[in-house]
């Protein structure tokens, strides 16, 4: 193949390149051709960088793990690489921790940075099996020994029951339908035909409907509890012998969400009431036929809330990422919010005025956002991220010590004064100091500019020992969505979608609070339609539900903390 046949076969931009150099040789002009090639080479090291990093992240989604610890052994080893250019602080932060009065500390091994040692493996202790709940139904089973082990094999003589030997078997018995046939009394006077007739109400939560309380529950928590999708439901029932198709649950289960929406919008107006609210959003997609493409973009926005020290959290559907459907739900609140660093926050306003419904200094922000920039720079390669992994995890390592010490909130901030502070303090002095050398765009500038630009927001959440320090509360509680949706894929309407988020407002509150949501349910549903009093409404929410009501009224907001 001859030279200029192989150069018209060159896609165009590489041709432009050839000729450019072609003519670079011809002028000697050998420095101007030196550094194209090596333009030309970094850009493709840059653009292959880039989507190697891309292609990890993509294949992590599919199929690693979603932690993003990095364990204290590996941060010393990249630390000790970086040598000379590590500050001090950031290799104290990932020493461990000084031993108690008494007790000698374990040897450092060599290195420039101590390693700190794995902590032993606490024996294994068998607590044998799990107890069973005693209110189990019991039956006995005789099993009789055989007509040949009755007879004594050394006289002959027949062999007398001294007693038996008990075990136990664990069995499970499939659930089954019942049908019950409601006979409602009809009563007439036989003297009096002008009287009229007098019928018994009927009993039945739907009166169109065939289902009972308990069949609304089951539905309800398989679907939010459980993440069953309406059709595999439909094929559970068919293999008890009942055949119902997903359109008819759809209709039923639409009708107890309905029912239950009052109990849900009573936990959201906990929630906004309360003086410290953490919020975030997660995807869904939802059906429109007026969609070019068949399907759109919805989001399930979720808030968890302290409401007298008592943990709720509400969702609710946005049609899209526009920030007037969270303010919507935020109206009345008067608190702190916590959040990642979506802009819409900073444009929500209250309604009817320009005021900002959470003002700049009443936003917190959030660890794990800020840590996870640093952890996509250390995967691109810049060992220089560890750096900044060092400081999060000493910080971490002293929340998790509040946990376990079981702190109280002022105890828990004279804690972070003490000891996380010094290292939020050295972190942004390594930030600052490094930000400015270095190049725009990459991972690790963007890790920086992001903690920079949050600074201000995550500071705040070391003023109170009731704050958490990062914003991993709601994310948890949105991962029953993401769950969901791997099952059921989409939401089949909007107005479907709104109930997914009232649905999920109530199965998470009762894992919160340790409810079972089957009990629950069948309960309230059967309470709802016998008639229960809306001024108790209180006393159906899963935090509440089965407890004595209280003395003073209940659900009223919290006060908010003072701002300054």
């Amino acid at each position: 193949m001859t030279t200029e046949t192989a150069a018209t076969e060159l896609p165009d931009d590489l041709r432009d390149v050839r000729r450019r150099l072609e003519q670079f040789v011809a002028e000697r002009r050998m420095s101007e051709l030196i550094d194209t090639v090596i333009a030309v080479l970094a850009q493709m090291r840059d653009s292959h960088n880039d989507l190697a990093m891309r292609l990890r992240k993509a294949l992590r989604e599919l199929y690693g793990r979603k932690s993003q610890k990095v364990e204290a052994s590996d941060l010393s080893q990249l630390l000790a690489a970086l040598g000379d250019a590590v500050p001090p602080s950031a290799a104290d932060a990932v020493k461990p921790a000084e031993p108690p009065p008494g007790e000698a500390a374990p040897p450092e091994p060599p290195g420039n940075v101590p390693v700190p040692p794995e902590p032993p493996k606490p024996p294994r202790v068998r607590n044998g099996r799990s107890p069973l709940p005693p209110n189990l139904p019991r039956r006995q089973k005789k099993v009789p020994v055989s007509d040949a082990a009755r007879v004594c094999p050394l006289c002959g003589k027949a062999r007398v029951c001294i007693g038996h030997r008990a075990s136990e078997t664990l069995e499970f018995i499939p659930a089954r339908f019942e049908l019950i046939e409601e006979l409602r009394e009809k009563m007439a006077c036989p003297s009096c035909p002008e009287g009229g007739v007098a019928t018994a109400p009927s009993e039945k939560v739907m009166d169109r409907g065939r289902p009972g309380p308990g069949l609304l529950a089951t539905i309800f928590t398989g679907k939010f509890a459980d993440a069953l999708p309406l059709y595999r439901q439909a094929q559970q029932f068919a293999r008890y012998g009942v055949k119902l198709s997903p359109s008819t649950l759809g209709d039923w289960m639409s009708f107890t969400l309905d029912l239950l929406e009052p109990v849900a919008a009573r936990i959201g107006v906990r929630v906004v009431g309360s003086p410290y609210v953490r919020g975030d959003d997660t995807g869904l997609r939802v059906l429109d036929r007026d969609h070019v493409n068949g399907v759109k973009r919805g989001h399930v926005w979720g808030f968890v809330g302290l409401d007298d020290g008592v943990r709720l959290v509400f969702y609710d559907y946005a049609p899209s990422w526009d920030p007037e459907h969270p303010a919507a739900v935020l109206q009345g609140f008067t608190g702190y919010f916590q959040g990642d660093a979506y802009a819409g926050y900073a444009k929500m306003m209250r309604d009817g005025t320009e005021e900002p419904l959470v003002p700049a200094e009443r936003r917190m922000g959030c660890a794990m956002h800020i840590r996870a920039k640093f952890e996509e720079a250390l995967k691109a390669g810049d060992k220089r991220a560890a750096i900044g992994l060092a400081y999060f995890s000493a910080i971490y390592r002293i929340e998790a010590s509040c946990k376990t010490d079981a702190l109280s909130p002022d105890e828990r901030k004279a804690r972070r004064d003490e000891l996380s502070l010094p290292h939020v303090d050295k972190l942004y002095e390594w930030v600052k100091d490094l930000h400015p050398q270095l190049v725009p765009k990459t991972h690790l500038f963007v890790a920086t500019q992001y903690a920079i630009n949050q600074e201000e927001f995550w500071r705040r959440c070391f003023i109170d020992g009731r704050f958490e320090i990062d914003n991993g509360e709601i994310e948890r509680q949105l991962r029953c969505v993401a769950i969901g949706r791997k099952n059921y894929l989409f939401a089949g309407s909007e107005a479907g979608a709104r109930r997914l988020a009232i649905g999920y407002t109530l199965v998470r509150n009762c894992h919160m609070h340790g409810v079972n949501p089957l009990a629950w349910a069948t309960d309230v549903i059967e309470k709802i339609q016998g008639g229960w009093p809306k001024d108790r409404l209180d006393e159906l929410l899963p935090d509440r539900w089965g407890k004595p009501p209280p003395s003073t009224p209940a659900g009223l907001p919290s006060a908010a903390i003072d701002a300054d």
